[in-house]
């Protein structure tokens, strides 16, 4: 059993101890020395230890609650990413802290890891152990609130409550529009599906579309989307605005011939050129049976419309495949962009996306774009056009007008990095936020154009 350590006699007393850690390196002189910095710095050093076995074992029965536990990757029984699995398994897991002489990327992989164990990251060293450094890089540590118990799951919409709400037409496209970045125009919108309930509650994407896979109405609700969607291109360019639309096909849907002559029935009837619609597909349905694939999305091409391929670069893509099908678009998915401006390798990422699609004639489309400086890294590293909460969130159409309507020659004020976000952006959240809430939520609060702050 380790006592806590304690500064040697006669140094600077330490602050009032309010946060805790847990010391887990193998190297016991590099785990005292971290303790004592920790300890000077205010930290109560529950416990040091230096082996997986004694280090999971401890956690489980310790029962003061762990803050923070400072980890090394290398146990000479194990290795710390089994750690931060046990860590995961916790009741109360603490936050994690690396330090290892392993290679960037295999910490950056053992960052990864926690993350998605839904650990809390408080950050990481190199070695050599500088004790000093570790605590100053600790001084800021906030522990975020302790998780309560995850809310159950709603239950799966029946198809009665499905057929309900194609019927009574609450089943509606919430639009979020797309920015060429060369000019800040906006290009066009993806039409993105949401419906109404009884009490006018919002029921979002994620309930929606599994429900409607599994009653087998998922095509009747995709028509019903591209004609709402249709009806609103062809009042755009009715009043002047040239904006497209694109709306979110499945595979399945497309691989049925009669499926394909509906769609096309659906921009006759509005007298509308499908070359203003865009296809979505998502990557992972891309990379399923080939001749099928090549089959269908060839199939809408020579009909017409345009296609896209969704979230690129979140499946195990072939540049074979990707180079055989006929897109006209590819959408680079956010986990690639979040936050890429401090991360070289998504940079990377991004840049070999973006330099990919460009090569192959497509337009690039950087998704979920949030923050000024993601804006600029899409711009940086090739990309066409953006789309995310930074420009605007998803809207009802007529919010959708009224805000495409006020602004100046369809431009949307650029925000500079020293500025801040998009105001219009907020206004949007809060046409969701209420219905979200149960309001109907389609006033005038996004119709302004955006502005900066």
């Amino acid at each position: 059993m380790h006592s806590r350590s304690r500064p040697e006699a006669g140094g600077p007393a330490p602050a009032a101890a309010s946060r805790s850690a847990w010391i887990a390196i193998g190297d016991p002189a590099g785990a005292l020395a971290v303790a004592q910095a920790l300890s000077l710095a205010g930290w109560s050093i529950l416990r040091t230890t230096h082996t997986l076995a004694e280090t999971t074992q401890g956690l489980a029965e310790v029962a003061e609650p762990v803050d923070v536990v400072v980890s090394g990757l290398h146990f000479r029984d194990g290795d710390g990413l089994l750690l931060i699995r046990a860590l995961a398994r916790l009741p109360r897991p603490p936050a994690l802290f690396l330090v290892s002489r392993q290679q960037r990327a295999v910490i950056k992989a053992a960052m990864a890891l926690a993350d998605a164990c839904g650990l809390q990251l408080a950050g990481f060293a190199e070695q050599p152990i500088d004790p000093d450094r570790i605590a100053a890089r600790m001084a800021g540590f906030q522990a975020r609130r302790a998780r309560g118990p995850r809310p159950a799951a709603p239950p799966l919409l029946e198809r009665v409550e499905l057929q309900a709400l194609l019927d009574l037409g609450t089943l509606v496209p919430w639009m979020q529009p797309k920015v060429r970045l060369s000019s800040h125009e906006v290009v066009g919108f993806e039409a993105l599906m949401r419906a109404h309930d009884p009490t006018g509650a919002l029921i979002m994407p994620d309930r929606l579309i599994s429900a409607l896979s599994a009653h087998q109405l998922l095509d009747e609700a995709t028509l019903s989307m591209a004609r709402q969607t249709v009806a609103f291109v062809a009042r755009c360019l009715g009043e002047g605005m040239a904006v497209s639309a694109s709306i979110n096909v499945s595979m399945s849907s497309l691989s049925k011939v009669e499926f394909c002559r509906r769609l096309v029935e659906v921009v006759e009837d509005a007298r509308l050129d499908p070359s203003w619609i865009t296809v979505e597909i998502t990557e992972t349905d891309a990379m399923a049976d080939l001749v099928s694939v090549i089959e269908n999305t060839a199939r809408i091409r020579m009909l017409g419309f345009n296609l896209a391929i969704d979230d690129f670069g979140t499946g195990y893509s072939s540049l074979y495949q990707l180079s055989s099908l006929p897109f006209s678009e590819l959408k680079i998915e956010r986990a690639f962009i979040a936050s890429a401006h401090q991360d070289p390798s998504r940079q990377a990422i991004v840049r070999a996306c973006a330099q990919l699609g460009l090569s192959l004639g497509l337009h690039v489309v950087a998704e979920g774009v949030e923050t000024v400086e993601e804006l600029a890294l899409a711009g940086h590293t090739g990309c066409s056009e953006v789309q995310g909460y930074l420009i605007a969130r998803p809207m009802p159409m007529a919010v959708a007008l009224d805000w495409l309507r006020a602004l100046d020659d369809m431009q949307v004020p650029w925000p500079q990095p020293a500025q801040g976000v998009l105001a219009g952006a907020t206004d949007v959240a809060g046409v969701e936020a209420a219905s979200s809430a149960g309001g109907a939520g389609t006033a005038a609060a996004g119709s302004s154009p955006i502005a900066l702050t």
